[in-house]
């Protein structure tokens, strides 16, 4: 699929359209989807003028960046000069950031134009996105459906056309989830590759759990994430490619360990394997070769662990021989969660990608929390054809593998149900090498299976 956004910085640098016309262009559009409530905090008069600046240094024959003519959004708990930053908490809501962040300087540096803020659920701790500020971001497709979580606005701002791409973050699959909900694709790299700092409500669970925590990307393209990813990686951090003409060797897990998965969801995941298995090596890995099981219990071990150690000193005096039980459990996972890295650097030491499902269905009609803890909203179970599955372990059972090992992830849509709701899979790299992922990433995506 050809990418809009690099033809807009193509015709941009020949002078074929100007910025101003670009973003005059967005700015419409952003007013006729206001509805799905996507793009939640903007400065028309400020993006304006950053157009024609840069337009006028266009004029003058000044050098221009690698992405004058792109327009890019940012969730809102990242910083942006000039514009709210609340992480959609009322204790932030009139919170204006006097600098960018690290990467949305690198951004402007190369000539992008920065759209505005798009919406997140409370501290960013839902798949679903709403919060008491701003209120729910709809599908952009189906406004009955959610858009995914907690990346949720970014997911359906780019879907709809009202940027070209998006920054945000992802913890449990806040990139990943709405990516595969809304038919994008998505990309979170290896841990500290894309600089995190100055997020706004804080690391969650605590700073010792702030090596999962990672800055990703949205792009209505593959090339797009591409082009963004190595203007705003820490190329220091990643191996050149190593990747050879030779055959791609392609291993998936249409479960993740048994986990549950809708008929029509397994019957596409099925289908893209058979296309991709017609033209490369594939095997089918199940736990031996990695234990998702184990990986999840380990996450779960770890966020629970770091809840309790983060509780005022007084509490956890108070709960005694629990705290005691829980600061072990937390130690014997940081110790497990090493073994589970070592097993997956072993197995994608003999594939180049690992696939998998992003959640156990499409997206999901709105829910409403039966109980609200904090700002964690507690949710009834997700039908999943004639079952019920728990919220949690429907939607964040097959990213947290990835987020407890730090891999690097690509989400790429593969189909539709019979409704039209999309449908991703995870492209899985070994940690450090996003060139490689990128590359066979771009090999897999060719292949029309429908």
């Amino acid at each position: 699929m050809e990418s809009k956004m690099i033809r807009q910085i193509e015709n941009v640098k020949d002078r074929k359209i100007t910025v101003l016309e670009i973003v005059k262009e967005r700015l419409t559009l952003l007013e006729r989807h206001k509805s799905i409530n996507a793009v939640i905090c903007y400065d028309e008069k400020t993006v304006l003028e950053q157009a024609i600046e840069l337009d006028s240094n266009i004029k003058a024959g000044k050098s221009i960046g690698k992405l004058c003519g792109a327009v890019i959004t940012v969730k809102d708990n990242l910083e942006v000069k000039g514009l709210r930053a609340t992480a959609g908490m009322k204790k932030f809501q009139n919170n204006i950031p006097s600098k960018d962040c690290v990467v949305v300087k690198k951004l402007r540096d190369e000539g992008a134009i920065i759209l505005g803020k798009t919406n997140m659920p409370a501290g960013a701790m839902d798949m679903q996105t709403f919060n008491e500020i701003y209120g729910r971001t709809d599908h952009p497709d189906f406004p009955e459906y959610t858009c995914g979580g907690s990346s949720g606005g970014g997911a359906a701002a780019i879907k709809l056309g009202l940027c070209d791409a998006d920054i945000g973050n992802d913890f449990m699959g806040s990139i990943r989830v709405p990516a595969h909900f809304c038919g994008i694709y998505g990309m979170v790299g290896t841990d500290k590759v894309i600089p995190l700092e100055n997020m706004v409500g804080g690391k969650p669970y605590g700073s010792t759990m702030s090596n999962i925590l990672r800055i990703g990307i949205q792009a209505a393209n593959l090339s797009d994430l591409h082009l963004l990813f190595t203007i705003i990686a820490d190329d220091s951090k990643i191996f050149p490619s190593t990747r050879n003409s030779g055959q791609l060797k392609i291993a998936y897990s249409k479960d993740c360990g048994e986990l549950p998965i809708s008929k029509e969801y397994v019957a596409c995941f099925t289908d893209f394997i058979k296309g991709l298995s017609a033209k490369y090596y594939v095997n089918e890995i199940h736990q031996a070769e990695f234990n998702f099981q184990k990986s999840r219990e380990c996450f779960l071990k770890l966020l629970y662990g770091n809840m309790s150690l983060s509780l005022p000193k007084i509490v956890r005096l108070m709960m005694g021989s629990k705290m005691s039980d829980k600061l072990k459990d937390y130690l014997n996972a940081e110790e497990k969660r090493e073994e589970c890295i070592v097993q997956l650097d072993q197995m994608l030491a003999e594939y180049d990608i690992l696939l998998t499902p992003v959640t156990a269905t499409a997206s999901f009609q709105h829910k409403c929390p039966v109980r609200i803890l904090g700002h964690q909203a507690i949710y009834d179970d997700i039908p999943v054809d004639d079952t019920k599955v728990s919220y949690s372990v429907a939607n964040m059972g097959y990213t947290t593998p990835f987020s407890l090992t730090g891999n690097p992830v690509i989400v790429i849509p593969i189909g539709r149900t019979a409704k039209g709701l999309p449908l991703g899979i995870q492209v899985v790299g070994r940690r450090m090498y996003e060139h490689d992922l990128l590359k066979c990433t771009g090999i897999i995506a060719q292949c029309d299976i429908n």
